[in-house]
C-alpha cells in the first residue's frame, strides 16, 4: 500500500476541517515531506512533557460541567465504537454510527468503518455493537434509508444494507461519485439530513468534487464545489443548491440551513440558490451570513487544563522570539468550530427549541446560542453567560458531531482524542513525545437529558401502520416527525392521504401542518383545497412551506391567485418567500405581485435580490412599472434595482424588452435626465449583439441623443483633474463601452504618469473590457511608466485576450520589455497553454524561470530562524509584500487565509510557505482561469461563487464577478494563488522581522 505520509500528517486542528485557518494563501499543509537539511537541530524536552493519558469512560463521564437544569449520560463507548464522527438513527432507535481512527494516520489508511449499535434492554444505553461496514477510508456522513443507510466516503456516497439480519452489510452500491478529498481531508461530504421536502440535505463541505450519479444514464457531471446536495433517494437524482462552510450543517424545523467553519461558529443561508439559478443574469450576494454576534473571537470558557505541549511550544517561542508568548492559556476564541445543530429534541423545555449548538473540540467543550429574528436574517447571541452549556476537564474530549435522537435527547459524539491538531503544525522536538494517533481505539457517544428524564420506549416504527405514522406527525420530538415523514415517503401508502389532508387542515402545531403538507406532495396525493388553505395559514411559517409546495401548483390559476396575494402578507418573510416563488409562472399578475413586494421593501437587498430571481421574463415590463411610479426614482436603493434591471435587459437577447425599456426612457421626465444616462449606460455595460442592433437600427432622435451625451460626459469627466478621483473612475467605467477610435486619445492621456493612481489603474483594467487589438500597443508603450502594481494590472488586461497576450510576448521576445515583469506563476500558466504557439513561445523566453525546486532557496532562509526579528520592521514588510491579499491589524486585503491564528503555528511551517506556496496548495486557494463567451481571459482566486456567477479575485487586488452563462471555460491551474520568488522582495533579515511581526500580531 502506497504511502500516506504527505496525506495522513497533513490535517489542520482537528477532524473533518475543524482545524485552525491556514495562514498563507496557497498554504502548503505537509511540514514533514521538507528535506531533512531544513530542519533545525532539535532539543529533547522528555523532561517537561509528561503525558496527559486518558481517562476510562466513567472518570471522563464525572470530568463535565454542565447547565444546571441539565445532565450528560454515557451511552456508548470503546470497545463498543472508536473515534465517532457521525451517526443516524434507524426506525427501531439503533444507531449507525461513523468511526475514522485513520485521522493523523501518516502510515495507513482503508480501517474506517460504520458500526451498528443496539440498545437490547431498553435503558437508552448501546450494549451490542455490530461491524456494519468495515474497510472503509475516511467516511463522514451516514442517513438512514429503506432499512439500510447512505454513507458518504469520499470519492464514493455508498448505499448500504444488512439483508441477512445478521448486522453485517452486504450490500454496497456506490449511488455517487467524485466528491472531493482534499490533502489535508478537511471539508468533505458531511452532514446528511432530512428535509420537509422529503429528500436528504447535505453538504460538500470545501473540497466538493466533479460528482456523477450513477442512475443518471446521462452520466452528467455536477460541480459540487461551495454547494450542498439535495438527492432524492427514490429517484437517486441530485439538485444543487447553496452551500458553505466546512463540517457541520443543519436544518431548523422549517428548513432552514445553518453551516459553520474552523473560525466562524455559526451562519444561516439566507436563500437557496436553485431560485438563483432561474435568472442567469443575477449576481447575488454571498448566500452565508454570519450570525454570533462575537463571531470567531466570541469568548469560550474552557474549564480543562492547557497541555504541556502547549506551554512548551510557546515557551520555545518565546525564548527564540519567533512567537508570541501565550503565558500558557488557549487563545479563547473559535478556531475549531464543528458539527453546528439545531437542537429539535422533544424532552427538553421548549425554549430549547431552535437552540444553536456547536462542538469545539480543541478547547473542549460545547457551546450554545439562542437565536432570534433580525430582520430577514437572524442573530444568534451566546445563551449560557457565565460558563458553557457543556465543558470538560479532560483535555482528550472531542466533540466534532451532535444528533437528535429518538428519546427527545441531544446526542454528543466524543471522538477522544489525545491530539486533535493536525501533527505538522507541532514542532518535531514536541510532536516526538506525541502519540498523533493517541485514542485511535477510543470513542464515546454522550447524550444530554434534563434533569428528572424517564426513559421512554424504544421505537419500533417500521411496525406501525400507515395510519399510525400519521399520528406520530403531530410530535414535539423533531425526531419522531422526520421518521414518521420519511416511513411513509418510504412506503408511498396513499391510502392514508385523507388522514394527511384533515392534519394539514386541522392540526394545532404550524410544524404538524406544513409537514403534513409535504408529506401528501411526496404522496403525490395533494389537492389544490387542501393548499389554497395551507397559502392562507395562520402561521407565517405554514404559508412559507405552502408557498414552496405551490410551485408544484403554479399552472393553477386558483393557486397563482393566492401566491400573488401573499405579495401583502403582514410577514416579511412571507413576502420574501412570495418573491422567490412568484417566479415559478409569468403573467401579468405575477409581475405585479413582484412590483408590491419590492415598492414595500426597497432597502432590503434580499427581497431586491429575490424579485429579481423571478424576473428572467418580464424585467422591461417591470422597469417601465417602475420608473412610472410617482417617488420611486428618488431612493438610492430603488435606483440600485432599476440598475440591475437595465444590466440584465441588455444583456438579454430580447429586442422586444430592449425597444419598452427605451421606450420607458424616453418618458422620463426631464428632471431626471442624469438617471436617464445612467440606466442607457448601464443597458449598454453588457450589451447583447441583439440589444446593440436594437440601439443601431433605432430611429428615436432620444436614444441617439443619449448615447452622444453619454460619451462626451464621460469624457470630460474622465479627464478633469479637478473632479473627485472616484468620480472620474465612474466615468472611465462608461469610456470602456464607447468606440475606441473616439476614446483611444482619452485613455492613452489617463494612463500618463502625471495621472493619480486609482485614474491609471481604473484605465488599464477597463482596457480589458475593450475588444480592440490596439489596446496591447497602448498598455506596453506606457509600460516604462508603470509602478510593479501598475505592471500587475497591465500584465492581468495582456492576459485576457490571445492577441494582446502575443503582442505582450513579442515585446518582451524584442526586449522591450523585461522577462521579470511576469511573474511565476504566470509563466507556468503560459507553458500549460492550449495554444501551442503561445506555450513555445514562453518556453523559450522564460526558460529559466522554473516553479519548483525551491529547496535551496528554503535552505538558504533557514538562517532567516535563527535571527532576531524586530516585530515594527516586519509590520512595514508586511504592508509592502503582503497586504495586497492578507489583512492584518486593519491592514491589507483580505484575500488569504486569517493570519491572526499564527501563534497556533510553527514558523518553520510558515516560512516553508511563504517560500515555496505549490508545495502542496489549498483547495480554496489555487488559482483559476476564467474565459469567456466574449473572449476575455480572467486569472484568479475563487472568491466566492453560487448557481449564476463566479466571483474571482485578481492578483492586482480588483475583482471580477463573472456570471456563468458569460463562461466558455473554467480552468484550474493547480497552481497557489499566492506567488513564489518573495525572497527577491525580502532579505533574510525582513523574513525575520516578518516572521516577528507575524507572531506578535493581535
Amino acid at each position: 500500500m502506497r504511502s500516506l505520509f504527505a496525506l495522513r500528517y497533513l490535517r489542520p486542528v482537528s477532524i473533518l476541517s475543524i482545524g485552525l485557518p491556514v495562514l498563507i494563501l496557497g498554504l502548503t499543509v505537509s511540514v514533514r515531506s521538507a528535506d531533512k537539511s531544513e530542519s533545525k537541530p532539535k532539543v529533547d524536552y522528555s523532561a517537561e512533557m509528561p503525558r496527559i493519558l486518558p481517562r476510562t469512560p466513567e472518570e471522563s463521564l464525572k470530568s463535565f460541567k454542565i447547565h444546571d437544569d441539565f445532565q450528560i449520560e454515557l451511552v456508548a463507548a470503546e470497545p463498543l465504537l472508536r473515534d465517532p464522527v457521525a451517526m443516524c438513527f434507524d426506525a427501531r432507535g439503533r444507531a449507525y454510527v461513523v468511526e475514522m481512527p485513520e485521522y493523523n494516520d501518516a502510515k495507513k489508511e482503508g480501517y474506517s468503518s460504520v458500526k451498528l449499535l443496539e440498545d437490547t434492554d431498553g435503558d437508552g444505553k448501546f450494549d451490542k455493537s455490530f461491524p456494519f461496514l468495515s474497510d472503509l477510508t475516511l467516511p463522514t456522513a451516514v442517513f438512514s434509508y429503506k432499512g439500510g443507510v447512505f454513507v458518504g466516503a469520499p470519492p464514493h456516497l455508498y448505499y448500504c444494507k444488512d439483508t441477512t439480519g445478521d448486522g453485517i452489510a452486504d450490500v454496497k452500491e456506490i449511488v455517487m461519485t467524485g466528491f472531493g478529498r482534499d490533502r489535508g481531508d478537511e471539508g468533505m461530504i458531511n452532514s446528511f439530513r432530512w428535509g420537509l421536502d422529503n429528500k436528504i440535505h447535505f453538504s460538500t463541505g470545501i473540497d466538493g468534487g466533479m460528482v456523477t450519479v450513477t442512475a443518471d444514464k446521462q452520466k452528467r457531471k455536477y460541480n459540487t464545489k461551495g454547494r450542498n446536495v439535495i438527492f432524492d433517494p427514490e429517484t437517486r437524482t441530485i439538485e444543487l443548491t447553496t452551500g458553505g462552510g466546512q463540517h457541520g450543517m443543519s436544518l431548523g424545523n422549517w428548513n432552514r440551513v445553518f453551516v459553520c467553519a474552523n473560525s466562524v461558529p455559526m451562519q444561516v443561508l439566507m436563500y437557496d440558490d436553485r431560485y438563483i439559478a432561474r435568472n442567469p443574469y443575477l449576481a447575488p450576494p454571498a448566500a452565508p451570513v454570519s450570525i454570533a454576534p462575537g463571531g470567531k473571537y466570541t469568548k469560550l470558557m474552557r474549564i480543562s487544563q492547557v497541555e504541556p505541549w502547549r506551554i512548551l511550544r510557546t515557551r520555545i517561542r518565546s525564548q527564540s522570539k519567533k512567537g508570541n508568548a501565550e503565558g500558557g492559556k488557549p487563545s479563547g476564541f473559535f478556531t475549531a468550530a464543528t458539527g453546528i445543530t439545531i437542537f429539535r429534541g422533544g424532552a427538553w423545555p421548549a425554549e430549547y427549541q431552535g437552540n444553536i449548538f456547536v462542538g469545539e473540540p480543541a478547547n473542549n467543550l460545547v457551546y450554545r446560542a439562542a437565536p432570534k429574528p433580525n430582520g430577514l436574517s437572524l442573530i444568534a447571541p451566546r445563551a449560557d453567560q457565565d460558563k458553557e452549556f457543556l465543558a470538560s476537564s479532560d483535555v482528550w474530549f472531542r466533540p466534532v458531531q451532535f444528533e437528535n435522537g429518538p428519546d427527545g435527547a441531544l446526542y454528543v459524539l466524543d471522538m477522544y482524542r489525545e491530539l486533535i491538531e493536525g501533527a505538522p503544525f507541532i514542532p518535531e522536538e514536541v510532536i516526538k513525545h506525541l502519540d498523533p494517533v493517541g485514542g485511535q481505539d477510543k470513542g464515546r457517544i454522550y447524550r444530554i437529558v434534563p434533569k428528572g428524564f424517564q426513559q421512554p420506549a424504544l421505537p419500533q416504527y417500521g411496525k406501525l401502520s400507515s395510519r399510525e405514522l400519521v399520528a406520530l406527525l403531530e410530535s414535539d420530538n423533531g425526531w419522531t416527525r422526520d421518521t414518521a415523514q420519511r416511513l411513509l415517503f418510504e412506503r408511498q401508502d396513499t391510502s392514508v392521504s385523507g388522514s394527511l389532508k384533515h392534519l394539514a387542515t386541522t392540526s394545532t402545531k404550524p410544524i404538524t401542518r406544513a409537514t403534513a403538507l409535504w408529506s401528501l406532495d411526496g404522496l403525490k396525493s395533494l389537492d389544490e383545497t387542501t393548499l389554497l388553505k395551507g397559502l392562507q395559514d395562520q402561521d407565517a411559517q405554514v404559508r412559507i412551506q405552502a408557498l414552496r409546495i405551490a410551485e408544484h401548483f403554479a399552472k393553477s390559476p386558483n393557486i397563482q391567485e393566492q401566491m400573488v396575494a401573499l405579495a401583502n402578507d403582514s410577514s416579511l418573510d412571507v413576502q420574501y418567500q412570495a418573491a422567490f416563488s412568484l417566479g415559478a409562472f409569468d403573467s401579468v399578475p405575477r409581475n405585479q405581485g413582484l412590483v408590491k413586494i419590492l415598492k414595500q421593501n426597497t432597502s432590503n437587498k434580499w427581497i431586491r435580490m429575490a424579485v429579481q430571481s423571478s424576473l428572467n421574463q418580464g424585467a422591461a415590463e417591470v422597469f417601465s412599472t417602475l420608473v412610472k411610479t410617482p417617488g420611486f426614482l428618488k431612493e438610492k436603493h430603488s435606483q440600485d434595482f432599476l440598475v440591475a434591471l437595465a444590466v440584465q435587459i441588455g444583456a438579454q437577447k430580447n429586442a422586444a424588452d430592449v425597444k419598452l425599456f427605451l421606450t420607458s426612457l424616453e418618458a422620463m421626465p426631464s428632471a431626471d435626465q442624469k438617471l436617464t444616462e445612467i440606466f442607457f449606460r448601464r443597458l449598454l455595460s453588457r450589451a447583447s449583439g441583439s440589444t446593440k442592433k436594437v440601439i443601431a437600427d433605432s430611429t428615436s432622435k432620444h436614444t441617439a441623443q443619449l448615447l452622444k451625451g453619454m460619451m462626451q460626459t464621460a469624457i470630460q469627466q474622465a479627464l478633469n483633474s479637478k473632479l473627485p478621483v472616484k468620480a472620474r473612475v465612474d466615468a472611465i467605467d462608461t469610456l470602456s463601452i464607447g468606440k475606441f477610435d473616439e476614446t483611444k486619445d482619452v485613455f492613452e492621456e489617463l494612463l500618463s504618469v502625471q495621472q493619480p493612481l486609482q485614474v491609471r489603474q481604473a484605465a488599464i483594467t477597463k482596457l480589458g473590457l475593450v475588444n480592440d487589438d490596439r489596446v496591447a500597443g497602448l498598455l506596453i508603450d506606457a509600460w516604462t511608466s508603470l509602478s510593479p502594481q501598475l505592471r500587475m494590472s497591465a500584465v492581468e488586461t495582456l492576459f485576457s485576450r490571445k492577441a494582446w497576450l502575443m503582442t505582450l510576448l513579442g515585446s518582451i521576445q524584442d526586449g522591450e520589455i523585461n522577462p521579470g515583469d511576469i511573474s511565476p506563476e504566470r509563466v507556468a500558466l503560459l507553458k500549460k497553454n492550449q495554444d501551442g504557439k503561445i506555450k513555445k513561445l514562453a518556453e523559450s523566453l522564460f526558460h529559466s524561470q522554473r516553479l519548483t525546486g525551491r529547496s535551496d532557496v528554503i535552505k538558504e532562509y533557514q538562517a532567516a530562524l535563527k535571527l532576531k526579528g524586530d516585530p515594527a520592521n516586519g509590520k512595514k514588510v508586511f504592508k509592502k509584500s503582503c497586504a495586497a491579499c492578507h489583512r492584518l491589524e486593519n491592514v491589507g486585503v483580505q484575500l488569504g487565509a486569517d493570519l491572526k491564528a499564527i501563534k497556533d503555528r510553527g514558523t518553520e511551517a510558515v516560512l516553508l510557505n511563504i517560500l515555496d506556496p505549490n508545495r502542496e496548495v489549498k483547495p480554496q486557494y489555487v488559482t483559476y482561469l476564467i474565459v469567456t463567451t466574449q473572449g476575455r481571459t480572467i486569472t484568479g482566486l475563487i472568491k466566492s461563487e453560487n448557481a449564476n456567477s463566479i466571483t474571482i479575485a485578481r492578483a492586482d487586488g480588483t475583482s471580477d464577478t463573472v456570471l456563468r452563462i458569460d463562461i466558455d471555460e473554467l480552468i484550474s491551474s493547480r497552481l497557489s494563488f499566492m506567488p513564489e520568488g518573495l525572497e527577491k522582495q525580502i532579505n533574510k533579515q525582513q523574513m525575520a522581522d516578518l516572521l516577528a511581526y507575524l507572531n506578535a500580531a493581535k
